[in-house]
């Protein structure tokens, strides 16, 4: 276990997510729109196709109606669906150019009256059903809406196809050239935009997942700063200072506490936190409290029986425990010195108030590297969700208030200067 962050890893790198919300959503926008006006185009055919029907009436000609509006049905279950959508879409366009190709072979003779072969009317919902099978390939449909729409226009000119003049033929082609070419546009259009969507997704995926690594990676170097500083630098500093057996006796408890400690931390591993109720709080503090060798003068009020999370209670009482054992160290040790702990049960979470009437000290000219006050109290009920406000001055004693309430947050920036409030 060490304090230190890791170096500093490589960005992540950006992946399409595995569930590319947008181009799906876009995807079944195209082919349920196109299957509905395939389905609508298809009745309109059906009375050019009733005029016809007798020169259809052959087994190659029934054969053609079944498998063009066989494959136009199945289509429409497949967008209603969401199943083989690109597979029943291409297999419809390849079936109508194959009938478009085949026309002079499937109907020998002329169209009755010189109508348009009712297969041209089927030509846009063709070019469609290409546009939204080709996906990616693009080019695939490109190539589809300029041939088809040219072989079209010469079965125009060819009496099974009505026999139309040249121009008309011509007219009839680029209509069916352009109205495919727009389809095709707007379908690539929208794919392009929904891929763009689909990686800002990504991008905004791969940049929590960083933050979120430096985030843990920094509350994980605040809370091993704050273990050796509680368990370590603070043991060091007591045993230093023991000139008494109280002291000593102090410096001792503390030295196994820290070994306890930093074993439990290099052992453990994540557990889910349980919310810890408002009297077991209480008896860890009153615990902390019967290690130090000078009284405390514990008191509570309105605790009532509801609970606060885990992080919230170990955060009040490591720091509540460092602000004691500061007392203990620094308020000096004249025997008129009042220390207490105060604890008050809030409608929403708790409050605990560590005073004593010693020397005090100016919050303002304590050195950025000690981490008693600055990691161990005010980072750490910040980082909890709390509030941590010291007040003191030379000569007048040491307040510590900690705070923390469900929802509440810890305002300001978590340094000692902002934190500290000044009573007159």
């Amino acid at each position: 276990m060490s304090g230190s962050a890791p170096p500093s890893a490589a960005p992540p790198e950006v992946r399409s997510p595995a569930n590319p919300i947008t181009s799906s959503s876009v995807e079944v926008v195209l082919s349920r729109a196109t299957s509905i006006f395939g389905a609508l185009t298809g009745l309109q055919t059906l009375p050019a196709l009733l005029t016809q029907f007798p020169v259809m009436d052959t087994a190659v000609g029934l054969t053609v109606i079944v498998v063009v509006f066989g494959c136009l049905f199945l289509a429409g279950l497949a967008a209603f669906f969401r199943q083989w959508t690109s597979g029943t879409f291409a297999m419809f366009a390849v079936v109508y150019l194959l009938t478009l190709v085949l026309w002079p072979v499937i109907v020998p003779g002329a169209l009755p009256g010189g109508d348009a072969a009712w297969i041209y009317y089927l030509c846009n919902v063709g070019t469609s059903f290409a546009a939204v099978a080709a996906r990616d390939r693009w080019w695939l449909a490109v190539g589809y809406v300029v041939l088809t729409p040219t072989v079209l226009g010469y079965l125009r000119t060819l009496p099974q196809g009505g026999g139309a003049t040249p121009g008309q033929a011509l007219l009839d082609g680029v209509y069916c050239f352009f109205l495919g070419a727009v389809m095709l546009v707007v379908a690539v259009s929208l794919r392009i935009a929904a891929r763009a969507v689909d990686a800002a997704q990504a991008q905004a995926l791969a940049s929590y997942a960083e933050a979120v690594r430096h985030n843990a990676t920094e509350a994980e170097r605040t809370r091993v700063d704050a273990l050796v500083h509680d368990s370590v630098l603070t043991t060091f500093l007591s045993a230093a200072r023991a000139r008494t057996p109280q002291t000593m006796a102090l410096a001792a408890r503390m030295a196994r506490n820290a070994m306890g400690h930093l074993t439990a931390a290099q052992s453990s591993f994540p557990v889910p936190a349980a919310d810890v109720p408002v009297d077991v709080l209480v008896g860890r503090i009153r615990l902390a409290v019967a290690e130090l060798p000078v009284p405390f003068d514990v008191s509570l009020r309105d605790l009532g029986t509801h609970s606060v999370p885990d992080a919230a209670a170990e955060a009040l009482v490591s720091a509540a425990t460092q602000a004691m054992v500061n007392s203990v160290n620094h308020a000096g040790a004249e025997p008129d010195i009042r220390r207490s702990v105060r604890i008050l049960g809030l409608p929403e979470g708790v409050s605990v108030v560590v005073e004593d009437s010693g020397r005090g000290f100016d919050t303002q000219a304590i050195p950025v590297e000690r981490l008693g006050v600055r990691t161990s109290i005010l980072k750490r009920m910040t980082d909890a969700g709390g509030t941590a406000c010291i007040t003191s001055r030379p000569g007048e004693g040491t307040r510590v208030e900690l705070t923390w309430t469900a929802g509440g947050t810890a305002s300001g920036d978590p340094s000692l200067l902002d934190a500290a409030r000044w009573e007159s």
